[in-house]
């Protein structure tokens, strides 16, 4: 399963419509580990994150709050 993680500079529920400005940054990888750690390091740096299956568009997790404590587990 191939991973995409998007940090964004808002809350992505409270988004209208096609809204994509606030896309800060992402990234696509194979590894859980590596999407897990990208997401926390996107945390880190005060950015939303959501973590999706890139081939079915699926939310697997998210949105993640960077001002309430990292999850043990991401995905």
């Amino acid at each position: 399963m191939q991973f995409s993680i998007e940090a964004s500079t808002t809350n992505p529920e409270m988004r209208q419509g096609y809204e994509r400005d606030n896309l800060a940054d992402y990234s696509v990888t194979t590894s859980r580990a590596k999407a897990a750690a990208n997401a926390s390091a996107y945390l880190r740096r005060g950015l939303w994150v959501e973590v999706y299956n890139d081939e079915t568009k699926e939310l697997l997790a998210g949105p993640l709050d960077p001002d309430q404590p990292t999850p043990a587990y991401i995905v």
